[in-house]
């Protein structure tokens, strides 16, 4: 009966974060054209800046931790795409370069981050990419 107990308090901690990131396939890939892609926040806060990065780029430079004030980590990640911060509810669409293997970060006002790897976008297809509180971690130097 106590082991029950445990394992529901277990679960309940685990849930009090939020549902985690999702990435969400609305049509399938067709093999051709190109990639649809939006960011819908689920979170609690405005997503400030959205980066994507091919995932082999990521990997290659071995970056678990982002320092955002260092040159190799702008030269990583390229420009914000957002233009403006997604707002608590809404969905922006991200423009995606080519087909292939992406990682994306988002960062929020107080600096926290998301990390979402190895997102496989395919020509042709339409995804969105559920951004919910669950996901969200600071790091400190």
């Amino acid at each position: 009966m106590l082991s029950r107990r445990l394992a529901l308090l277990g679960l309940v901690g685990v849930a009090c974060g939020g549902p985690p990131t999702r990435l969400v396939t609305v049509r399938s890939p067709t093999g051709s054209g190109s990639v649809d892609f939006s960011v819908k926040n689920l979170s609690d806060v405005p997503i400030n800046t959205f980066y994507l990065a091919k995932t082999e780029r990521v990997e290659a430079g071995g970056e678990h931790r982002v320092d955002q004030n260092a040159s190799e980590t702008a030269e990583l990640w390229g420009p914000d795409l957002t233009g403006h911060a997604i707002g608590v509810g809404q969905t922006q669409t991200i423009p995606v370069p080519s087909p292939g293997n992406w990682d994306a970060r988002a960062l929020d006002r107080d600096g926290r981050e998301q990390r979402i790897t190895r997102l496989h976008l395919l020509a042709g297809g339409r995804y969105i990419l559920e951004l919910h509180d669950g996901n969200w971690r600071v790091y400190s130097e």
